[in-house]
């Protein structure tokens, strides 16, 4: 029991914030509903090939199910990223890549 109240106690501060933080949900629906695309691909995962394969295909997974949390077209994200990455010159700085991870995205338009 103890040990059960200090458990509490040692994470107050987030059980309160989940009540007057603004961005905390009271539940996570919208998780299970974009993990569904995962499981429902089960069956096609088998066939990765071998275990390098299978971290690949979990990769594009998240980076799925994350666009899909931001409302990006995962297409559109996947090939204006992979073309501006193929444009960076060697030794690009770190806040470079920071810009095309899919929360500061914004998708480069024709002729800029």
């Amino acid at each position: 029991m103890c040990g059960a109240v200090n458990y509490f106690q040692n994470e107050w501060d987030g059980i309160e914030a989940i009540a007057t933080g603004g961005d905390y949900s009271w539940d996570n629906n919208l998780i299970e509903r974009i993990n569904r695309y995962v499981s429902l691909s089960r069956k096609n995962s088998l066939f990765f090939g071998s275990h390098a394969g299978a971290e690949r295909g979990a990769i594009f997974y998240s980076l799925a199910c994350s666009c899909r949390l931001h409302r990006i077209n995962f297409f559109e994200y996947l090939s204006d990223v992979l073309n501006r990455v193929a444009e960076m010159q060697n030794g690009a700085p770190p806040e470079a890549f920071r810009n095309l991870l899919h929360d500061k995205w914004t998708k480069k338009e024709q002729g800029d």
